[in-house]
């Protein structure tokens, strides 16, 4: 699964959430739009795992309103 980008932005705040698999490892960059932000580095039992956590996440990211970039 290639790195995606979302972006969420309303009248008080803009930011940014972006998530990598490499295989069965996950990883989750998130934080105000124009800063670094965070990183959270997780480890799966399996890419198959992996792809399937990334899933459930990205459909929870765009319920609460974060757009693809």
């Amino acid at each position: 699964m290639a790195k995606q980008y979302y972006e969420f932005k309303d009248a008080s705040t803009s930011k940014f959430w972006e998530i990598d698999v490499a295989g069965s490892k996950i990883t989750i960059r998130y934080g105000k739009t124009g800063t670094p932000g965070q990183t959270i580095l997780k480890s799966l039992k399996s890419p198959a795992e992996a792809k399937e956590q990334a899933e459930k996440v990205i459909k929870e990211k765009t319920k609460k309103g974060y757009k693809k970039k």
